[in-house]
């Protein structure tokens, strides 16, 4: 078996996002938004794009993994693969970078944890980013797939 090299993935991910989009009969476009030595997003747009991001990105989220499960096999180079529709992660990132930051402020000052919806895992990493380095609180998951959550607590004196 020959040597996969990083490039043959990132085509094989695209083909792929190619072949979905030309599947559904909607009005989309496939485009690269970010390729990297090692991590590429796939944007799918149009004006049919509503319909590719789903209810809490579901679709995204479901058509990354199997891109990355059809693509990608053991002993491949590895490569991050993310699926975006008209700019809806960065959008997402935002509003739950936002909502720490309240939630945080909240917590700060009534001692008291919050605790979140469930979110993916992706969504977990930018919550707790995004309060790692606050002098207040500390997060930390808690709970089972798919209903994960995260707890935004105080922290302790030291």
């Amino acid at each position: 078996m020959a040597d996969v090299t990083v490039d043959t993935l990132k085509e094989r991910v695209v083909a792929f996002a190619e072949g979905y989009a030309a599947s559904t009969g909607l009005d989309l476009t496939v485009s690269t938004t970010r390729d990297t030595a090692d991590a590429i997003t796939v944007s799918i747009d149009g004006p049919d794009a509503a319909r590719v991001i789903g209810r809490g990105s579901r679709v995204l989220d479901a058509l990354q993994l199997v891109a990355t499960t059809a693509c990608i096999h053991r002993g491949d180079p590895r490569l991050n693969v993310l699926f975006d529709s008209e700019g809806y992660r960065e959008r997402r990132e935002q509003l739950l970078v936002e909502t720490a930051n309240d939630l945080a402020a909240q917590v700060e000052e009534a001692g008291q944890e919050a605790v979140l919806d469930p979110l993916s895992a992706l969504e977990r990493k930018i919550v707790h980013n995004a309060l790692l380095d606050h002098p207040g609180v500390m997060t930390y998951s808690e709970g089972m797939e798919p209903n994960r959550y995260i707890v935004i607590a105080p922290r302790p004196a030291q």
